[in-house]
């Protein structure tokens, strides 16, 4: 058995793995006191669930995913989780005594997927977008995996303000967070989870404003995905993260859009679009792979 660590901009989850099976799981959602000491509450959080899983299961090895750019083991760039740049995660584990390996988010999503989900069954060019706090992208041409960087292509001339210092990037107006934001602004409070945000789409997505909102959504996020399949030429796309949990609300809309918008150079190049298999949990799945 393995442990999956998935560190993401607003949550963090850990769990057992055998295979693709999710044995123990434990989440844990970052209040804003623990986001403000976020690198040492990460590091007593994974120590603490580390050894509880460590004495309950036979592990061999622990895989982490962690949105950013890594390199020799530390992050580097992380629009989401400034704080925990710099950190060396294999380095703050070696205690453990345990192969350690760190990769980026949408890799270890990809991966998962590519394996034992949506994209197992493609052979040809696919890419995958996990979509949730920001939207990170890999792709496979065939069953070799290429990084890519879609969340931070440029949208918007003059756009909305990203975290990555830029502005008009495309996780700004396709991200989950993104959405929020508008659905916030429309209802005038400040907090909602992103339970709360589905919960409510869900229950008035027939309400005449919550359409605009949800229409105006997916216009600017197949505005972004148009720029993918028209440089990338994918047979499919697969879409992870929160994102995921939208098929009844987004996946039709998002083909229609693309079927009668001029928005692609070929109009005969829409791809195959699925959600990911394994939702959230793709990334622990993912992280164990590697």
């Amino acid at each position: 058995m393995r442990i999956g660590i998935d560190i993401g901009g607003n949550h963090i989850a850990m769990a057992v793995v055998e295979n693709e099976n999710i044995i123990d799981k434990k989440e844990y959602v970052y209040s804003e006191e623990f986001k403000s000491k976020i690198a040492s509450n990460i590091e007593i959080l994974l120590k603490n669930v580390i050894s509880e899983f460590i004495n309950k299961y036979e592990i061999e090895k622990i895989g982490i995913s962690i949105a950013g750019r890594l390199k020799d083991n530390i992050l580097y760039f992380s629009p989401n989780l400034k704080g925990l740049i710099g950190i060396d995660f294999v380095k703050m584990l070696s205690d453990f005594s345990i192969p350690i390996t760190v990769n980026k988010d949408s890799f270890c999503a990809g991966k998962a997927e590519k394996v034992y989900g949506c994209l197992k069954e493609f052979n040809n060019t696919s890419v995958f977008l996990i979509v949730g706090t920001g939207i990170g992208g890999i792709g496979y041409y065939g069953n070799t995996l290429y990084r890519a960087g879609y969340g931070h292509m440029i949208i918007q001339k003059d756009g909305r303000q990203c975290k990555c210092g830029k502005k008009g990037c495309f996780e700004t107006y396709g991200s989950i967070t993104a959405l929020k934001n508008e659905v916030k602004k429309y209802l005038n409070i400040t907090n909602m989870t992103g339970k709360d945000l589905h919960d409510y789409l869900i229950l008035h997505q027939y309400d005449k404003d919550v359409q605009i909102i949800l229409d105006n959504y997916i216009k600017d996020f197949c505005i972004g995905l148009s720029n993918i399949i028209d440089i990338v030429l994918p047979e499919t796309i697969g879409f992870g993260g929160s994102f995921s949990y939208y098929e009844e609300l987004f996946l039709n809309r998002i083909k229609n859009t693309l079927s009668n918008e001029k928005l692609l150079a070929d109009p005969n190049s829409i791809p195959n679009l699925t959600m990911g298999r394994f939702k959230n949990d793709a990334g622990i799945i993912g992280a164990t792979l590697f």
